[in-house]
């Protein structure tokens, strides 16, 4: 058949547009998933603290870290009763805040009612007020930060005046990717003994996770296990494979399993022509599988790995153009 008659044979117009499908899908692949952990900032299927993890929220035992005062700080110092003496001050990089009368006082790693006792001593020793009552206000905390890296929008340093929970953690970074997994929250002095929490669907579990955070922290969200589940399927995608599924270290995650997350093939599907896609040290992997045969019980069913991808062309596809669908899928996948 010529070139040109091809594009008007029966059912051409189909075909192209299942092939324009199957690309837009594997571009957005990763965008999908389905059972994944979505946004937190928007409120919907928030992270809950996993049962079994190596170490849990911070216990009552432990004393509770403050917000201090540290260089550069605003402070709002008053006196009640002396409106002369009120000013607004910033904290200099050794740690003091220069005040009238009294003059420098330091008062970096102080919490705010610290910084009080010591300004109200000096007042009453200079013999400057008798009897006083100092207020220190922290106007802005720009020498405490909590640290987000990792599979969130919009990683970086972030006030800790405003970052007092988890959850405001995830809004302060414009949320968790789709593709988030597992969340570990290391604290100063703690470096071998990090806080690990897990993100799920059960709201009970959700409200517990949503664990304090104090400055200093660092937060590192890592990016859970994915594969994806591509061609004649009825739901195309990338599936994220969270700590509640059931699947531990991906030993029981296999072809049939992720065949099931993904609703089963559709009529046309060429099930003996599936491949899984793999990428590997020495490049990219194709392995053929004989789908109908295990889907019968009549062959082992394969495990899969992380990112693999199970693609199940269709019937009506040619060897040729299951080359070009491949290529451009894993490009776009695996970003190559």
């Amino acid at each position: 058949m010529k070139p040109c008659a091809l594009l008007f044979s029966r059912g051409c117009l189909s075909r192209l547009y299942r092939v324009i499908m199957v690309l837009l899908l594997a571009i957005v692949a990763s965008a999908w998933a389905q059972n994944s952990t979505v946004n937190a900032a928007d409120g919907r299927n928030p992270s809950s603290a996993g049962e079994n993890e190596k170490s849990s929220p911070q216990s009552s035992s432990e004393p509770a870290r403050k917000l201090t005062i540290g260089p550069d700080d605003e402070l709002d110092v008053s006196v009640y009763g002396v409106p002369e003496l009120s000013q607004h001050v910033r904290v200099d990089a050794s740690g003091s805040a220069y005040l009238l009368l009294i003059g420098p006082v330091h008062v970096e790693g102080l919490s705010s009612v610290e910084a009080q006792a010591v300004i109200e001593k000096q007042l009453v020793e200079g013999r400057f007020v008798k009897n006083p009552h100092v207020t220190v206000y922290v106007k802005e905390f720009t020498s405490q930060f909590v640290s987000i890296v990792g599979e969130v929008n919009k990683p970086g340093n972030y006030p800790a005046l405003s970052t007092r929970r988890l959850y405001d953690a995830f809004q302060e970074a414009g949320g968790l990717t789709p593709t988030a997994g597992k969340v570990t929250i290391t604290r100063p002095g703690q470096l071998n003994n990090p806080t690990i929490v897990t993100l799920s669907s059960d709201p009970v579990k959700s409200a517990q996770a949503n664990i304090e955070i104090m400055p200093g922290d660092a937060i590192s969200v890592s990016k859970a296990p994915i594969v994806y589940v591509l061609g004649e399927v009825n739901k195309p995608g990338g599936y994220v494979l969270a700590d509640d599924s059931n699947v531990k270290d991906l030993q029981g995650l296999t072809v049939m399993r992720v065949l099931a997350m993904a609703s089963g093939p559709l009529q046309g599907a060429a099930l003996n022509k599936s491949r899984i896609i793999r990428r590997t040290a020495n490049g990219i992997q194709e392995v053929p599988i004989r789908l109908k045969q295990i889907m019968a019980g009549k062959a082992p069913d394969p495990t899969l790995e992380v990112e693999d991808i199970l693609y199940i062309p269709g019937k009506w596809s040619s060897t040729f153009l299951n080359s070009i669908v491949t290529t451009l899928t894993v490009a776009s996948i695996y970003r190559l």
